[in-house]
This record gives C-alpha cells, structure tokens and sequence, in this order.
C-alpha cells in the first residue's frame, strides 16, 4: 500500500506542477500582449422627416480639438460602425442639404458605444428666395393701398 500512495503522490504533485506552470505561462502571454484598448462605436444617422437615412450622408470621428481620426459611410439602413481607442470623441454627421448635427462620445474598451443622429434638411434656397419676395410683395401692398386712399381723400377735399 505504501509504494501506491507514492505513485498517487507522484502524479498528483506532477499535475500540480503543470497546471502551475500553464498558469504563469498564461499570465506572461497576457502580460506581454496586453488586452486591446478598443471599443466600437456605432452611429445611426436618419433624417428628421421620414425616418430614412439622407442620401450621401458621412460620419466624421473627431478627437475633442477637432482632429479627424475617421470617416464612416453608413449603409443604407444609416448605421455606421468603427473600432476606436477608448476615449473621448466629437462624432459629426452631414449630408448634402441637410444641417450638420455635432455629438460628443465616450468609447470604452470592449463595449458599443451607440449614437442617434437626426439630421434636419435645410430649406431649398429657391423657396426662401420666392417665400422672401412674396412676403416683400404684400408687405408693399397694404401700404400703397393706404397711400393711395390717402391720395384721393386729399383730392376730393381739394387741397
């Protein structure tokens, strides 16, 4: 019985040894490559009327001082996604004919950081102008009717 409790002895000490030896090896690995400092973001851009995404819409990640770090297209759907550092950063949408729409955003290592953009399409330049010119019109229109009735009151009193 004693040279069988050796033997178990003896194997269980070998084991032993092993896995304590996987474990430091491991940790060395893990010490030399650390884990990324990497998060995704993902930005969903949709225009304000219609829930659609706009047409020839981009995504441009920034640094806090405006510096450009990355440019998404989203897909047809309006989302877009990148893998950053984790950090802070300015994420800014357009698109032609819409207004620009500026978010500040936190990536944290290994999770999603999702942010929704409506963008508000600006007013057709033609429209305004004509809109301008009618209101100009009858902004005049009155007043003249009221020279005009001043003209004629003075007239029939003969002065």
């Amino acid at each position: 019985m004693g040279k069988s409790f050796a033997s178990l002895q003896s194997a269980v000490s070998l084991l032993a040894g092993l896995a304590s030896l996987c474990g430091a090896l491991y940790s060395a690995v893990e010490y030399v490559k650390p884990a990324p400092r990497t998060g995704e973001i993902l930005a969903i851009v949709r225009a304000a009327k219609g829930d659609k995404a706009p047409p020839g819409a981009t995504v441009e990640i920034l640094t806090p001082q405006d510096a450009l770090v990355a440019t998404l297209k989203p897909a047809d759907d309006g989302s877009a996604r990148g893998v950053l550092e984790e950090g802070p950063y300015r994420m800014r949408a357009q698109a032609p004919r819409f207004e620009t729409q500026t978010r500040d955003v936190q990536v944290q290592r290994g999770t999603t950081a999702e942010v929704r953009l409506q963008l508000v399409q600006q007013p057709d330049p033609e429209e305004v102008a004509s809109s301008a010119g009618r209101n100009r019109r009858s902004a005049v229109r009155p007043l003249s009717r009221a020279l005009g009735g001043a003209q004629r009151f003075v007239h029939r009193l003969g002065l």
